[in-house]
């Protein structure tokens, strides 16, 4: 039941950056595919190295949705944050001051 548990875990944690990462990608490109099924393999090889039983794999498919899911949530979250964020004014007197008039 522990070794359930850490796969558990471990596929989530596996896949939360490539969540992370799909969230900053095209929907449907390259990269958002990549971003995707990359890590399959690394979640068939631990299920399969850890011999659990085929009654496993619909746990290690949700971890891998979760993890996927709120990666991606979190990106979305960031980027949000990113483009939302107050920019310094550009110009000549831009670390002037708050008042922008000239002191002598």
């Amino acid at each position: 039941m522990l070794i359930r548990v850490a796969v558990f875990y471990a596929i989530l944690m596996l896949t939360f950056p490539f969540g992370y990462y799909r969230a900053y990608t095209r929907k449907l490109s390259a990269r958002w595919f990549l971003a995707i099924h990359a890590p399959v393999p690394l979640v068939f090889l631990m299920r399969f190295s850890t011999h659990l039983p085929l009654t496993f794999i619909p746990f290690s498919i949700m971890a891998f949705f979760i993890g996927q899911f709120s990666g991606s949530r979190m990106g979305n979250d960031h980027l949000c944050a990113r483009l939302e964020e107050p920019r310094a004014p550009a110009g000549p007197d831009a670390g002037a001051g708050s008042s922008g008039a000239h002191e002598l």
